[in-house]
């Protein structure tokens, strides 16, 4: 019996055989990357053309991204990309994983903000708001000084689809581009006006696959990030949509990460995590254990953003759980380029934590899932260092909060949750004492005292 379309979006050779054109001939099957995190991604600033660097996060996604199609998706004819690095980066990994030939195309680089760019949207509104107030009224044919409207770009984009359309009718092609870029070509392929452009918003890292006919298109995937679901050595496993595991073996050492490199046992090259509330002394104690074993340290996401402004109670509504999910995202990709050990500020344990004390606990189907995620994630340490409350003075730096209340609160459910799901013999609990050192002497004492490698 004839099994009509599959779940794949492809039909089977009975249904081609009644239908009046074979869509075979005339479907071009386009795949569309966008490229990952640069440095300073969370900020609001204005990058357009300039050719900003990734950040270890963003290579450590690419790296990811690129394995994960060339094991998951079909062999493309062309891969093309962006002229900017950041796209580049990508574009060469996939052609390479592959082994297809990359062209790189000019017409496929972000809008141009001209005067704008490295700039952030707060400074030019200071500088000058009523520019910007015009500009955001009619972004569509409004051009910054020296830049681009979005229609400008709409049209670079739509010369280059046109040529692609008529060379690759019935091909697969794979395209590495930006954000303004996807914009305008998912309009131009749905038949939506510019000005809905916003609504398409693929995120950073991502795998958007549409089938293009002559009669218009099908969107199979919009802004999917399939490699945080890959079981690939190394990886992390998702389940509703978070990651919750990291597989016993490793993978091959990341030069943003790995100190030392070399065959070292796990003894010698621990994964190890802090945890504790804000003013316990994790991030002190942390740099010194990374530093005496070579080991990478990895800042706390949270922290990161709160010393650049961000307002927690400003957030929309499940825009807690979403900054949740999105740290523990970071997370787990800094941690799983780091394949020969590291020191990292906040565990999963952390998490489950925050998850309760900011209250989104109430949620409960989200809630199981997150909490059974965090659970099996603590596989991913072999140690998990808990730092004391109460035994040093609470800073005020502007960014955590000076109640010693609120972090007592944190604190002990921090350590209930670790008491109902850390294996044997994972937690390290600090002795209270407020001296540096004889806090690291006691953690390495604890480890066996592995000596570090130059």
């Amino acid at each position: 019996m004839s099994q009509g379309q599959a779940v794949t979006g492809r039909f089977d050779d009975d249904t081609l055989g009644i239908m009046p054109d074979d869509p075979r001939r005339d479907v071009l099957h386009l795949h569309l990357l966008r490229h990952g995190e640069v440095e300073h991604f969370r900020e609001r600033t204005l990058r357009g053309r300039q050719d900003v660097p990734l950040s270890t996060l963003g290579r450590a996604q690419h790296e990811r991204l690129a394995a994960w199609m060339a094991r998951h998706e079909p062999r493309p004819d062309v891969i093309l990309s962006s002229d900017l690095g950041r796209c580049l980066d990508l574009g060469e990994r996939v052609a390479a994983a592959w082994g297809v030939e990359l062209r790189v195309e000019p017409r496929l680089s972000e809008q141009s903000f001209g005067a704008w760019e490295g700039r952030s949207w707060q400074e030019l509104t200071r500088a000058d708001g009523p520019a910007v107030t015009a500009w955001w009224d009619d972004y569509v044919h409004a051009r910054p000084p020296g830049g681009e409207s979005l229609a400008d770009l709409d049209a670079r984009v739509g010369g280059w689809w046109d040529e692609l359309r008529g060379e690759r009718r019935g091909g697969r092609a794979l395209v590495v581009t930006h954000i303004g870029v996807l914009r305008v070509l998912l309009c131009r392929v749905f038949g939506q006006p510019l000005d809905q452009a916003l609504r398409w918003a693929p995120p950073a890292a991502s795998h958007t696959r549409l089938d293009v006919a002559p009669t218009g298109a099908v969107l199979g995937t919009l802004g999917e990030r399939p490699w945080l679901a890959d079981r690939a050595p190394g990886h992390v496993a998702v389940r509703g949509g978070t990651p919750v595991a990291r597989a016993t073996s490793d993978t091959g050492p990341s030069a943003a990460c790995v100190a030392g490199g070399g065959e070292d046992s796990r003894a010698a090259r621990p994964r190890l995590a802090l945890s504790g509330s804000a003013g316990t002394g994790k991030t002190t104690l942390g740099r010194r254990l990374a530093e005496r074993l070579g080991l990478p340290f990895l800042e706390e996401g949270m922290r990161e953003r709160l010393a650049r402004g961000l307002d927690l109670h400003a957030l929309p509504p499940g825009g807690l759980g979403t900054l949740m999910r999105e740290l523990w995202e970071e997370q787990v990709a800094r941690e799983d380029a780091c394949s020969a050990g590291f020191v990292a500020d906040r565990s999963a344990a952390d998490y489950a934590a925050f998850w309760m004390h900011y209250e989104l606990h109430h949620e409960r189907d989200a809630s199981e899932r997150w909490m059974a995620a965090m659970a099996a994630a603590l596989r991913r340490y072999d140690r998990i260092v808990v730092c004391p409350w109460g035994v040093l003075p609470l800073a005020d730096d502007g960014v955590r909060s000076t109640n010693r209340w609120t972090q007592l609160r944190f604190q002990g459910l921090l350590q209930g949750w670790l008491d109902q799901y850390a294996p044997p013999g994972q937690v390290l609990h600090l002795p209270a004492s407020d001296d540096p050192a004889a806090r690291l002497a006691h953690v390495l004492a604890e480890l066996g005292d592995p000596a570090p490698r130059a």
